[in-house]
């Protein structure tokens, strides 16, 4: 029976993936026949307002910007990945690679709103002192992204160069051949052939980023260049979606453009099977020292490199944090915390307590959502499925949904809650988005918490005649208690920092706390955005900023310090 319930979870978190497909595809099929499919995807006007000239729709300029924004930010981050990879599977112990990845982890779950403030008080300036004339730039906007795509980048690269090192680099260490010689001559170049899906699926995930490139990129519908303004697709449609009329030819073209989006993102990932299987079948089993042109000393250039690009990572996360924690750390009071805001400009007077409440509204409902069918497809596919094109095809399911723009399943949400249903901006459309955004998120860290327990068992309780469920709610389950709370936790501080599925769904500036999942909210990350919309004083941006960074930090913490515990007490027992 709990086998039936765990299917039918999985089928329904499979159902309910495509039909946000569905309901994009569905709102986006008036574009063809009013604008034109070549008039949509190759023009480049977008005029949405008839001034006499007519209204025109053409998203040639807002695609080029998200894929040059992604491609370049995935150049600069791939350096760094490669390096800091290296470093935690080839030299780091495994305790100092347990504290690394969980210091990496606050980088993935710091709102992407603080991402783009930081970028807009630091980057935009540095980029006025060099030359650009409003700072705003594609090239800012992708030094931004760059960095908040390399916590995956390097946690799964990291993955896949652990494998490779148990598998070559102990045999030639056994051989003679010094550590880095080896990192260099067999693990470096067998690795590249095995991390560029990975990189692909960066690339996917960097195209649907929003607020953070909203803030920094300038919006502005021109063909992008590296030091001039441009505007992505997501950012084209949080920023317009609110004032499309429903029904209009506007709000459809930002559907289109929405669907535009989703469809590049399968296409990466169809690539990134292709290529997958593709590497894998020409991996050679032999060591390549003698086609890299650096010799020997190529050893001690990929240790500089590993260690230099740790040190950038190391430091980024140390920068992001203690910036925000200076500047932020005085402008704080209990009054801030504890009372609503008020004046005439949102923000510049009173505090965010509404903001912190409906946060936890928006949080709640989403991973009351997302837990639930997350578990279910972690659980059938590692420990009840028994056929492998399932568990390959659920796989897919997963991957696609984890580089779906969270934008698109703010549409999903508006379209289906907000607009037809009836239920207007509440915390049950926006929690529905987030969860959304955030199952894929789940299942993949509980999906590897349940595949680290140990084999032998597994076996073992097989082979005394337990039933799967029995063994995953009696041994799986007890066994990896504290990385499943971490998976947990980290997809809720990921639907907690997410502001961009909010604009349209469920937050609503001033509003005051919710008693009920049929009622508008504040969120943080959208609160802090607004401010800066609005030209509110800097200290209290700051302040909320300060806010959600202390929440990401103590979170982590507790999380990572309760899982240490739960393991510890496993093993002694």
């Amino acid at each position: 029976m709990q086998a039936i319930s765990i299917t039918v979870l999985c089928v329904a978190c499979a159902a309910a993936l495509a039909w946000v497909v569905l309901t994009v595809a569905v709102q986006a099929w008036p574009v063809v026949g009013e604008v034109g499919v070549g008039a949509f995807l190759l023009g480049s006007d977008w005029m949405p307002v008839d001034f006499g000239g007519g209204a025109s729709f053409g998203i040639a300029n807002f695609i080029a910007a998200t894929l040059l924004t992604s491609a370049v930010a995935l150049a600069m981050a791939l350096f760094v990945a490669i390096g800091c990879a290296l470093f935690l599977s080839c030299s780091a112990s495994a305790a100092l690679r347990t504290v690394l990845c969980g210091a990496i982890d606050l980088l993935a779950g710091i709102p992407s709103v603080v991402y783009g403030f930081v970028g807009l008080e630091v980057l935009v300036p540095a980029f006025i002192g060099a030359g650009v004339p409003s700072g705003n730039c594609i090239l800012a906007a992708s030094i931004v992204l760059a960095v908040m795509v390399l916590p995956y980048m390097v946690s799964t690269m990291t993955e896949s160069m652990v494998g490779v090192r148990d598998r070559y680099l102990e045999a030639s260490l056994a051989l003679g051949v010094s550590r880095w010689w080896g990192v260099y001559g067999v693990v470096l170049p067998v690795s590249l052939r095995l991390i560029w899906p990975s990189a692909m699926m960066a690339f996917a995930r960097a195209m649907g980023e929003t607020m953070a490139v909203m803030m920094v990129a300038g919006n502005a519908n021109l063909f992008p260049t590296l030091l001039g303004k441009g505007e992505t697709i997501a950012s084209l449609i949080a920023l317009e979606m609110g004032t499309a009329a429903a029904g209009s030819t506007h709000m459809h073209a930002l559907f289109a453009a929405g669907f535009v989006l989703l469809a590049i993102v399968l296409a990466v990932d169809l690539a990134c099977v292709c290529l997958q299987r593709a590497l894998t079948r020409r991996i050679s089993h032999t060591a390549f020292a003698g086609s890299w042109a650096l010799g020997r000393a190529g050893g001690a250039v990929v240790r500089v490199w590993a260690l230099a690009a740790t040190a950038v990572v190391g430091g980024a996360i140390a920068f992001l944090f203690g910036y925000v924690f200076v500047q932020g750390a005085g402008c704080i009071s209990w009054e801030f915390i504890t009372q609503s805001p008020s004046g005439a400009v949102l923000g510049s007077e009173g505090g965010i307590f509404p903001a912190i409440a409906g946060s936890a509204w928006f949080t709640g409902c989403a991973l009351v959502i997302a837990v639930p069918l997350a578990a279910s497809v972690a659980a059938w596919r590692v420990l009840l499925s028994r056929r492998m094109w399932a568990q390959n095809l659920m796989g897919r399911i997963m991957s696609v949904a984890g580089g779906a723009p969270s934008i698109v399943m703010g549409l999903f949400a508006y379209a289906v809650l907000v607009r037809d249903a009836g239920l207007g901006r509440c915390v049950l459309a926006g929690g529905v988005a987030l969860a959304l955004m955030i199952i894929p998120f789940i299942e993949v860290r509980m999906e590897k918490a349940f595949r680290e327990v140990p084999g032998s068992l597994l076996s073992a309780a097989y082979a005394l005649g337990c039933s799967k469920t029995y063994v995953l709610r009696t041994l799986v389950l007890p066994y990896c208690r504290g990385e499943l709370l971490g998976a947990v936790v980290l997809g809720g501080l990921y639907a907690l920092g997410a502001a961009a599925p909010l604009i349209f769904t469920g937050g609503v500036a001033f509003a005051p706390v919710p008693t009920g999942i049929d009622q508008p909210a504040m969120s943080l990350p959208l609160h802090l955005y607004l401010m800066l919309a609005q030209g509110t004083t800097i200290p209290q941006v700051y302040a909320t900023a300060f806010v959600l960074m202390v929440l990401v930090l103590v979170c982590n913490v507790l999380v990572s310090g309760y899982a240490y515990i739960r393991k510890r007490r496993w093993m002694r027992s």
